[in-house]
């Protein structure tokens, strides 16, 4: 059959272009094109040469693969995803990997295009080898990396040169010599060499380390060059402009493939951080082992050398704090006697009110007076002032030196650093030099004395001890090495202290401990133990190191201060501090749920002071022992009793049942003071007065329960002495309103509030007026006139009543003067004396300076004192009188016959009249034992020719009576009542008789 003209124009043209595509496809020689058919398990049914030298086989070979025979990513369920995977999304681009006829596995990327041909589903791929690829993308990233490398060596470069100290590498050549292959600029500053200087010899630098160190440095430096462990070493230099530097030097090593040795590492100058290290280390050590003179001394020349200049001074100020006085004087490697000069005019008077005073250069032009810088050659100075507790500068330290001072801030600092310590010492020297004085004694003892040291390994077994240690336990070496604490010396504490030495090998963390343990002669020793651990190259702790010292002394020292702070030196008993603890314990357990109850009770002696001031102080403290002990018998055993202080005591009471049980607690302490005491062979009588408060029923706060128990116990006082008061909540008021009293009466005077009130005394023969009592009354403002018994009382306890007694005997006496100006019989005026103003002043020089003031004769005034007073038979209280029966003054005894009376002070002192009181006065004539007690002291008076004058004369019966037996002078109602000044001058005017 023919074929027709068009369709085999259209073969032709289809296989041209068949021809053309295979040509094509030829062509491609770095890229695999395989067809295959998708029907067929994705059989290769065409294959471009590229593909053969891809797969390493021949074409015919290859028209038999799928790829299931060269691509290992799939099996036969995994390719049947693939392909339709590949039928929906008609064709896409994935990586995988090639076996080749050599086994070896490639990776490659494929790029898969479906097609129909004939009917069939046709897959085009297109394989690219990636090795090339990914070789170039790996050659990318090594340049990336290389120029972040070199960004970085830069950024590197630039901060060596900015970092403090320097930076440096050291390289040791196979010959084994050294030589600085980098330097950063900052070995100028730390060293004082140029960059040029080290990498040209690096001997330069070992020339500068001081001649002690290189040892030292050296034995650091070997484990490093030999193990490659890392190096670090502080060691000294001599810089060439700052004298003696400390420095810091860590490196790591780093082994070369030709055998030379590179250190990379820093160099930085820790001068500075060592002296503050060394300050804190020397006030660490004296502050236990040395105090005083020797602590001030051993400072500043710490100071002096550490700092490297010529002058220390450590000052303390005189009472004057114009002047001061060396305590330490360190003078260019001398201690200086001490010295006393003037502050004006120096820099050491700029410090006072000053935090710190720096003067770094040309300090003598400054300050030209100050003899002593000129002296010195001073160039510089610094200084900082020295604070006592409360805020009083009391002394000063300061360093001086003959050059410049470039570092100012180094010096103020450390300065500063020692200042608090420095100060603390100067005020415990000024307050406790007897004790310091004992210390100092006990110290250098210590400081003559070797320590002991022991080393110990990892099990806590000694594997050293020195000689001391061997003394001091008393048995041989080889009975101390190889044991532990708790097997030699043993005990408890020697538990504890072989724990704290694990502790130190835990940690890597130096400790300390007190260990008290007992010698083989049976002795007690206690000991401060520093424990240091000692650290390898690795940084483990390989050996604890003990430094001991014997403070067996101290120990006894710190105990015996304990007992002094917490007991009475004089009785032994608890002082406040202990009874405040206890207090406070029993309060916290009621507030955690126990529910503590408890009562607190506050004892005063009756009449001590009068004890101390007339028999001295020696018999008054032994009068306090014994009272002590008497205290110690009364109470039960769980009562806790302490001394407050004075002749003041207290009873802790816990848990008591009730009042009752506490009454008669109270009831069995007075009883103990019942008998007296036989002190030096005399017997005492004293008394007690006892106050009682309870927790939580009265108050909930220590000091509130204090003030609640000394309140009861005042009021016990006022009692009359020799009972007990419970406190009550009046008790309180009361006492608010006696303070209240106080604080308005300290005014009364400033505001003209007192005023005196004048009652007539009468002459019943003929009803004249021949005197008047001056009473005093208060018009306090806003609340009326206050009468004499409601304030005089506050006066007396206050004191107020010197100043208050003097006003009355200045207005009494000026009012004697204005009314006698015109009378022929003059009137005189009775003023009331209390016992303070006996006690408190120079009574005798006031009234006759107020006489002289106001010009009153001294007839026109009346002194009335109680019985009382004349009880006490003092010879200050006789010559006072003495002296006013010399001046012509007239002494009346007020209220006669109600206190203690006895005939025989009628007869030693200079008294002119007695006074009636009205409380006997009153009952007359009915009541006939008062009428005859009244006769009787009328009578007495008379055999002994004094005056008489009744009180409180109310009735003309009363008047009539007196008169009869006697009496002839009368105050009281009947008469007049106590009148104004005005109204008393308006009455006396009339000089008309009152009674007829």
């Amino acid at each position: 059959m023919s074929l027709e003209g068009g369709e085999l124009e259209h073969r032709e043209s289809a296989a041209w272009e068949n021809a053309m595509f295979r040509a094509m496809i030829e062509c491609l020689q770095d890229q695999v094109v395989t067809v295959h058919d998708i029907g067929d398990s994705a059989r290769i049914i065409y294959a471009n040469e590229a593909a053969c030298r891809h797969f390493g086989v021949d074409l015919e070979t290859l028209l038999t693969w799928c790829p299931l025979d060269f691509d290992p990513t799939h099996d036969e369920e995994s390719l049947r995803l693939s392909l339709e995977q590949h039928r929906l999304t008609g064709g896409m681009t994935f990586e995988t990997l090639h076996r080749v006829a050599g086994g070896e596995v490639i990776p490659v990327e494929v790029t898969t295009n479906l097609f129909e041909q004939n009917g069939k589903r046709l897959a085009m791929c297109i394989s690219r080898d990636l090795r090339p690829r990914r070789e170039a993308e790996e050659r990318i990233k090594e340049i990336e990396r290389l120029r972040a490398e070199q960004a970085g060596l830069r950024r590197l470069s630039r901060f060596a040169q900015c970092a403090p100290g320097f930076m440096y590498t050291v390289e040791q050549r196979a010959d084994g010599s050294l030589a600085m292959t980098y330097a950063s600029s900052g070995v100028e500053d730390v060293l004082g060499l140029s960059v040029a200087a080290v990498l040209e010899d690096i001997g330069r630098i070992h020339a500068l380390v001081v001649p002690e160190d290189r040892e030292m440095l050296l034995q650091h430096e070997t484990p490093s060059r030999v193990e490659l462990l890392p190096f670090q070493s502080e060691y000294r230099i001599q810089h060439p402009a700052k004298g003696e530097r400390w420095l810091e030097a860590r490196s790591l090593p780093e082994r070369q493939g030709t055998g030379a040795t590179l250190w990379h590492g820093f160099l930085v100058d820790v001068t500075e951080r060592k002296r503050m290290e060394e300050t804190l280390r020397f006030i660490a050590q004296r502050s236990w082992a040395t105090e005083g003179e020797a602590f001030f001394s051993g400072m500043a020349r710490h100071l002096g050398k550490t700092l490297g200049v010529d002058y220390v001074i450590i000052d303390r100020l005189t009472r004057e704090s114009e002047f001061a006085e060396t305590v330490a004087l360190y003078a260019r490697g001398e201690e200086l006697p001490h010295i006393c000069y003037r502050l004006t005019g120096t820099p050491c008077e700029s410090l006072m009110g000053r935090s710190l005073c720096c003067f770094p250069r040309q300090v003598r032009k400054l300050f030209p007076e100050d003899a002593m810088l000129r002296d010195m050659a001073v160039e510089s100075y610094a200084g900082v002032p020295l604070w006592d507790s409360t805020g009083t500068a009391i002394g000063l330290i300061a360093v001086m030196d003959g050059r410049p001072m470039a570092e100012t801030d180094s010096v103020t600092a450390l300065l500063q650093l020692v200042a608090a310590r420095v100060a603390a010492a100067l005020e415990r020297d000024r307050s406790e030099r007897q004790l310091r004085a004992k210390e100092q004694e006990f110290r250098s003892l210590v400081e003559h004395s070797p320590d002991t040291v022991a080393r110990y390994g990892r099990d806590c077994r000694r594997i050293y001890a020195n000689p001391r240690l061997v003394e001091e336990a008393g048995v041989p070496l080889s009975e101390l090495l190889g044991r532990t604490p708790a097997e030699f010396p043993g005990g408890e504490s020697a538990r504890a202290y072989q724990a704290k030495i694990r502790q130190v090998f835990d940690t890597g963390m130096p400790e300390e401990f007190e260990l008290t343990w007992t010698t083989a002669q049976g002795g007690e020793v206690v000991s401060h133990i520093r424990l240091t651990p000692e650290v390898g190259f690795e940084g483990e702790v390989r050996h604890v190191l003990a430094v001991g010292r014997d403070i067996t002394e101290i120990d006894a020292y710190r105990r015996r201060i304990h007992h002094m702070a917490f007991f009475d030196t004089l009785t032994g008993l608890p002082n406040r501090e202990m009874l405040n603890e206890r207090i406070r314990k029993a309060m916290e357990s009621g507030a955690s749920g126990a529910g503590e109850r408890f009562a607190l009770m506050m004892l005063d002696l009756d009449r001590f002071k009068e004890i101390n001031d007339t028999l001295g102080h020696g018999v008054g403290d032994l009068l306090l022992e014994k009272a002590a002990h008497r205290l110690l018998g009364a109470v039960r055993g769980e009562d806790m009793v302490a001394r407050l202080g004075g002749d003041e005591f207290a009873v802790l009471v816990p848990e008591p049942n009730d009042r009752a049980e506490l009454a008669t607690l109270a009831a069995r302490v007075l009883g103990a003071f019942a008998e007296p005491f036989l002190i030096e062979g005399r017997e005492l009588f004293v008394s007690a007065s006892l106050g009682i408060a309870l927790y939580p029923k009265d108050c909930t706060g220590i000091e509130t329960l204090f003030r609640f128990a000394d309140t009861a116990m005042y009021h016990a006082k006022r009692r009359g002495r020799n009972n007990f008061q419970f406190y009550s909540a009046d008790l309180t008021a009361r006492a608010s309103e006696r303070m209240r009293i106080e604080s308005a009466l300290r005014r009364a005077l400033q505001r003209n509030e007192l005023e005196l009130y004048f009652q007539p005394q009468i002459d019943m023969t003929d009803g004249a007026f021949v005197g008047a009592e001056a009473l005093l009354r208060w018009k306090r403002l806003g609340q009326g006139i206050m009468l004499p018994h409601k304030f005089i009382p506050v006066a007396e306890e206050s004191g107020l009543i010197v100043g208050i007694g003097e006003w009355v005997l200045a207005q009494a006496c000026g009012a004697a003067v204005a009314w006698n100006r015109h009378r022929e019989q003059p009137l005189r005026v009775a003023v009331n004396l209390s016992t303070r103003q006996f006690i408190l002043n120079d009574l005798a020089g006031t009234v006759r300076r107020i006489l002289d003031e106001t010009g009153c004769p001294p007839q026109w005034l009346e002194l009335e004192i109680t019985e009382s007073l004349l009880l006490e038979d003092s010879k200050e209280i006789r010559a006072t009188l003495e002296t006013f029966d010399r001046m012509g003054l007239s002494i009346a005894i007020d209220d006669f016959g109600t206190g203690y009376s006895a005939l025989s002070y009628l007869h030693r002192f200079p008294v002119k009249r007695i006074k009636i009181d009205r409380s006997f006065v009153r009952g007359v004539p009915s009541d006939r034992r008062k009428s005859e007690v009244v006769k009787a002291m009328i009578s007495i008076a008379q055999a002994m020719s004094l005056e008489v004058l009744a009180e409180g004369v109310e009735t003309p019966l009363q008047a009539i009576y007196l008169q009869a037996h006697g009496c002839r002078l009368a105050q009281g109602h009947l008469f007049g009542i106590p009148l104004p000044r005005s109204g008393f001058e308006a009455m006396a005017g009339n000089d008309r008789g009152i009674v007829s």
